[in-house]
């Protein structure tokens, strides 16, 4: 797994999936990357941005039951220096709500975790801050109206490097490096994603492809939404409004990290994010915690944090045609043997010693018997029931009678090879469904 279990740590903050044949779901993957309209066609920002009240990432996490919310706020693409006052001047457009600045990015320094907000007023508005960072603009609610607003940035910020897929060119970026040495961080941003990296990475990866590096990032989410049966059929279905960041950290007790509103990569690891190679060949990190983002909370249940996350890094891996599979390649499989030898009263899925490895086999299972239609059915229940589910058990008993309705078929050798133990009300439930049993126990299925 790209992170250990420190992931899930954060991840276990807040865990938060029904059935019939699957409709044909959009390859989201495979849609053109649309210009970004954001500000100049530069690698710097303007000092004017008009912005519009939308939902807020935790009402979309909601309507996704996704356990964290995303990036909801839009980079300006400044910085602003330590106790320097920065000016803005604020114009009410429409309704009555202003945005909150955002001063700093989530998890960017140990120091500063999480971003000073200001809620902004109409007309002048003067901010400073101990310790500065990058600059951001949030104007969110649970059900927005149709405020909006101007922002003008007048003084005290700093331009950074600031890449926009659709905007700037490759000569643009590299002369906004050579020239803006007075600020520690840039930003790159595209239709789905928010990179933020030290001065010193960008300048490290600076002969990279910026517009190839962006529109693989935004692939990897258009996967795991695609994954995820987000086909658009339904307001339900509809993707994340919100972007994902994707910052480096200075906080060398994480190798890679996801929680609310961010993941976050250490400092040494960039190459797999800024690197057309490492995202693309070499990404299983940045495509595991991008998946941390997608997990919900109906299915995941306390032993499958740093589990169910791959469904969505191996949805990426088949799409990008790398083989064998990761299970294969780290000889994953005779571990599910070995586990499956046990007597069955020792198999117990959940227990400590279960490799998380093997745990995932299970799940990959049940793409090897199904495909992806059974992961967008399973998904889309989730949206479609928000289940409040108590415990584990309720969690394991809730999966395993979707996963038999979605498929049509009575799956109970198959959860008792791998032991699940969520009580026998859940085998009884199964048995009223009154479905066949599989031609082909999924239990049985390898990879070639």
């Amino acid at each position: 797994m790209s992170t250990s279990s420190y992931s899930f740590v954060l991840a276990a903050i807040l865990l938060g999936a029904a059935c019939k044949k699957s409709s044909p779901v959009v390859n989201r993957e495979e849609e053109k990357p649309k210009p970004v309209v954001e500000q100049a066609s530069t690698a710097r920002a303007d000092s004017l941005v008009t912005i519009s009240e939308t939902f807020s990432g935790t009402a979309e996490a909601n309507r996704l039951a996704q356990s964290f919310p995303a990036s909801d706020f839009t980079p300006t693409g400044f910085y602003l220096p330590p106790n320097v006052s920065l000016k803005l001047n604020v114009e009410q457009v429409s309704g009555t709500k202003l945005p909150v600045l955002l001063v700093g990015t989530y998890s960017r320094y140990t120091n500063k975790w999480n971003p000073q907000e200001v809620q902004l007023k109409a007309g002048e508005n003067t901010v400073t801050d101990p310790l500065g960072g990058l600059l951001y603009l949030r104007f969110t609610a649970s059900t927005p109206g149709s405020s909006s607003a101007k922002v003008r940035f007048v003084s005290g910020q700093k331009p950074v490097p600031f890449y926009q897929l659709g905007k700037t060119t490759h000569t643009d970026w590299m002369e906004a490096l050579d020239k803006l040495k007075d600020v520690p961080d840039v930003q790159l941003v595209s239709n789905r994603t928010i990179m933020v990296a030290s001065r010193a990475n960008a300048i490290a990866y600076r002969v990279e492809d910026q517009d190839a590096l962006l529109r693989l990032a935004d692939r990897v989410i258009n996967i795991e939404d695609s994954i995820s049966g987000l086909d658009g059929t339904a307001p339900s279905e509809k993707v994340n409004a919100h972007k994902y960041l994707m910052t480096e950290t200075d906080n060398s007790d994480y190798y890679m990290v996801a929680t609310w509103y961010r993941t976050a990569y250490y400092q040494n690891t960039l190459a797999a994010v800024l690197t057309v190679n490492g995202l693309g060949k070499d990404g299983w990190g940045p495509w595991h915690e991008l998946g941390h983002m997608h997990q919900q909370g109906a299915w995941t249940w306390g032993a499958l944090g740093e589990v169910t996350v791959n469904v969505y890094s191996l949805a990426v891996e088949r799409k990008f045609g790398i083989t064998p599979s990761r299970l294969k390649k780290d000889n994953v499989w005779p571990k599910v043997d070995t586990y499956f030898a046990k007597p069955d009263a020792e198999r117990d899925f959940n227990a400590g010693g279960t490799d998380v490895w093997v745990r995932l086999c299970m799940f990959h299972q049940l793409w090897m018997a199904y495909g992806d239609a059974f992961y967008h059915q399973l998904h889309k229940a989730a949206r479609a029931e928000k289940p409040s589910l108590a415990d584990d058990p309720a969690k394991m008993k809730w999966f395993m009678l979707k996963t038999c309705a979605i498929s049509g078929h009575n799956l109970t050798a198959f959860f008792r090879k791998w032991g699940l133990k969520p009580g026998e009300s859940a085998y009884t439930a199964i048995a009223a469904l009154n479905l066949p049993a599989p031609a082909t126990e999924p239990s049985t299925l390898r990879e070639n």
